[in-house]
């Protein structure tokens, strides 16, 4: 999809809000994808999890790299950097994957729930998502989310 943007309007819009506490730049080009690079410190176990458990497909893998999609989502990992000393995962955030339906929520959540390390259980919350989270085989909180049934 390409979204054309009219600058003039652009600029327009910003320069109306910009004393409203917004906090706007002006690019003009599209952002297309993100794809965290998580560090593990076992290749073959990463891989295995996200493959046997999460259904992704693993594209390419060596002891250093993987990359593994499933659908439009993609996640690399990488062994530890050599210049700096591993001490575990050390993402304080939580990687959000989106699926469409509350249904598709509870039916990945059935499947993976006794096979991973459970953060929060599925449940609709007030913020209108319907979600769960888990942990990874290395730590890192990755939760699982589409709008609530209630919405």
């Amino acid at each position: 999809m390409t979204i054309e943007y009219d600058e003039r309007r652009v600029r327009s819009l910003l320069a109306r809000y910009s004393g409203h506490g917004l906090c706007v730049t002006y690019l003009p080009m599209a952002l297309k994808s993100l794809a965290p690079i998580l560090t593990t410190d076992n290749m073959d176990r990463s891989v295995r999890f996200y493959v046997d458990v999460l259904g992704f497909t693993c594209g390419m893998q060596s002891p250093d790299y993987s990359s593994l999609y499933r659908d439009g989502v993609r996640i690399m990992l990488a062994a530890p950097n050599a210049h700096g000393e591993w001490k575990g995962p050390n993402f304080t955030g939580q990687l959000y994957i989106g699926l469409d339906t509350a249904e598709e929520v509870d039916a990945l959540w059935a499947k993976v729930k006794d096979r991973a390390d459970v953060i929060y259980a599925v449940d609709d919350f007030e913020y209108g998502a319907h979600e769960f989270g888990i942990r990874d085989d290395n730590g890192y909180s990755l939760a699982f989310g589409a709008p609530s049934k209630k919405t």
